[in-house]
């Protein structure tokens, strides 16, 4: 099951093309397509030499590298929070617990990624298989382009939050 997810997710990773838009984009915006890529490419390679060895080193990296960027203020905390469950879901798939021992917590925490990303009612993810895999690598992907798409707006996303403040203020007394 394990290389059946590694490589379901390589699919759905290599189908993304999610690289930093051009010219004069913030920090911020850099630093997270930076992380994006690093996910991204993590799994190119590994879906090239048609392996999983090396993704807890590539994951702790990749967490590692987020938490620089958000203590440095080069991410902000939605992207950050978003990006470290990306990542904690993506060990979730890959690396599922052996001796079903954290089987209530990994049953809650996919379950509450997949209705909060893709809005799916889950498969039994206790009794794994194809689809339960392939469900959450659907999200996981789903919640790539997501995150482009947080990085893509961020701008816009600031003149609208400032319309809408100047609106919630209301007219100004004379």
């Amino acid at each position: 099951m394990k290389r059946y997810a590694m490589g379901l997710l390589g699919v759905c990773v290599l189908t993304l093309n999610l690289s930093a838009a051009e010219g004069g984009a913030a920090a911020l915006q850099k630093a997270g397509y930076s992380l994006l890529d690093m996910y991204i490419k993590s799994f190119q390679e590994m879906a090239a030499q048609g392996t999983g060895v090396g993704l807890e080193n590539r994951l702790q990296a990749m967490a590692a590298d987020a938490k620089k960027a958000k203590e440095s203020g080069e991410i902000n905390l939605v992207f950050y929070s978003r990006y470290a469950r990306l990542l904690a879901m993506t060990k979730l798939l890959a690396q599922p617990d052996q001796g079903n021992i954290l089987i209530p917590i990994i049953d809650r925490e996919v379950t509450d990624f997949l209705l909060d990303v893709t809005g799916e009612e889950p498969v039994a993810f206790r009794a794994g298989g194809a689809r339960a895999v392939g469900q959450v690598a659907n999200a996981l992907a789903e919640e790539l382009i997501n995150l482009q798409i947080y990085l893509d707006t961020l701008e816009k996303r600031e003149a609208l939050r400032k319309k809408l403040d100047e609106g919630m203020s209301g007219p100004p007394k004379k």
